[in-house]
């Protein structure tokens, strides 16, 4: 019986250790990863507390023109926005209200749209600009000294100075005498410009406020003060430019009336034979 005893004894000795180093192990286990998220938090914490304060630093440090990056300028130059947003300059990133640049600059310019954002690493301010695109010249009032521009598609007024030299070579149509409250017929008419069989070239309002274009067919079409039937009308004119060669021999078409396209008007002239 002795010798079960001693092997019993030594059974639970055993286990007993093992249970010990077990113990052991799950400690210093435990101590290893405490030390390791330990450094993990200090290393996170000294890194964001560096960022914060390198942000801090950059955010009120008074920022100049010069760190301003500017895209999608055409006409508009950089020393245009340059004049125009001394108010704004210098300022620090936080202080600096993106929003309200962006209005400032939508008021004092002929453009369609405008982003602002502020750029902290390094600090900087970009604009994005999208200008108007002009379609026709212009020039509004009726005196002497008028005003020349252009327009865009939308009947917007573009000042002259604000379009480079290349797009005004490209433009062959004009309006005179461009009124805002005409503005409706006028987008009515040049969106529809290529519906004309003779190309349009010029759209007239006079001081009565009627409307009148020129072709390179006809001198003068008559519309009225409204554009309510403008789409008859310019069936109406494209049909007399049909028919007109056969029906008028030496004559040339002065002046054609539609302000009733049902009942078009014409006014002729006479040219002369140089035979005679």
């Amino acid at each position: 019986m002795r010798p079960l005893k001693s092997h019993k004894r030594k059974k639970i000795t055993s286990h007993k250790n093992n249970r010990i180093s077990t113990e052991k192990v799950s400690f210093i286990t435990q101590n290893k990863n405490f030390i390791i998220e330990l450094w993990q938090l200090l290393f996170f914490t000294s890194t964001s507390t560096f960022l914060i304060l390198t942000f801090l630093n950059q955010a009120w440090k008074p920022i100049s023109f010069d760190q301003t990056k500017i895209t999608g300028l055409s006409g508009i130059t950089k020393n245009d926005i340059k004049k125009t947003t001394t108010i704004f300059y210098p300022k620090n990133l936080l202080e600096l209200n993106p929003k309200e640049v962006e209005s400032y600059l939508i008021k004092k310019f002929p453009i369609k749209g405008v982003s602002v954002s502020r750029k902290f690493f390094p600090p900087e301010i970009h604009i994005n600009v999208l200008e108007r695109e002009p379609i026709a010249f212009a020039s509004r009032g009726f005196s002497k000294d008028s005003e020349k521009g252009m327009i865009d598609i939308e009947g917007s007024w573009i000042p002259l100075q604000f379009v480079n030299k290349s797009k005004q070579n490209k433009i062959k149509l004009s309006i005179e005498n461009w009124n805002p409250n005409k503005k409706k017929e006028i987008i009515l008419i040049i969106k529809n410009r290529f519906i004309f069989q003779s190309p349009l070239k010029k759209i007239k309002i006079n001081p009565l406020n009627e409307i009148s274009l020129k072709t390179e067919h006809f001198d003068l079409v008559l519309l009225g003060s409204g554009t309510d039937r403008l789409i008859e009308q310019i069936n109406e004119l494209n049909q007399l430019q049909k028919s007109l060669p056969n029906l008028l021999i030496n004559t040339k078409v002065k002046i054609v009336d539609l302000k009733d396209p049902t009942k078009p008007e014409l006014k002729v002239e006479r040219i002369l034979n140089d035979e005679g």
